[in-house]
């Protein structure tokens, strides 16, 4: 019986630690004197702001296993008669309140403010 509580224990304890929080995620990487990235997760979208240009994504996000896949998609305008619409995915690795982009594991992005919904 006791075996069955610690191994209990230790299943509850290693799926909180890969749970997604929704909140403001702020990248530890600074470009001039602003994070690199600010991701805010809300229930049902998300926001991806580049604070060093003029780059903002949002649209849908979902989780699989250990992933977190974030799907905009956005129409640019050009000119009067010219627009391009734009798919853009990115994926993070989820590790407690660690956001990981594959590409860089130096720069991830940590949970900095949390949303709570009454």
């Amino acid at each position: 019986m006791r075996k069955i509580i610690i191994l209990f224990c230790i299943f509850s304890f290693a799926s909180y630690n890969s749970q997604l929080k929704l909140g403001k995620y702020v990248n530890i990487c600074y470009v001039t004197d602003a994070p690199s990235s600010i991701l805010t997760l809300k229930k049902n979208n998300f926001v991806l702001m580049y604070p060093g240009s003029v780059e903002q994504f949002s649209g849908v996000w979902a989780v699989k296993n250990d992933t977190l896949l974030l799907t905009s998609q956005y129409q640019s305008t050009l000119g009067k008669n010219d627009s391009v619409s734009v798919n853009k995915k990115h994926y993070f690795k989820i590790k407690r309140k660690k956001l990981i982009h594959p590409e860089n594991e130096k720069c991830f992005l940590t949970l900095k403010n949390k949303l709570t919904y009454d």
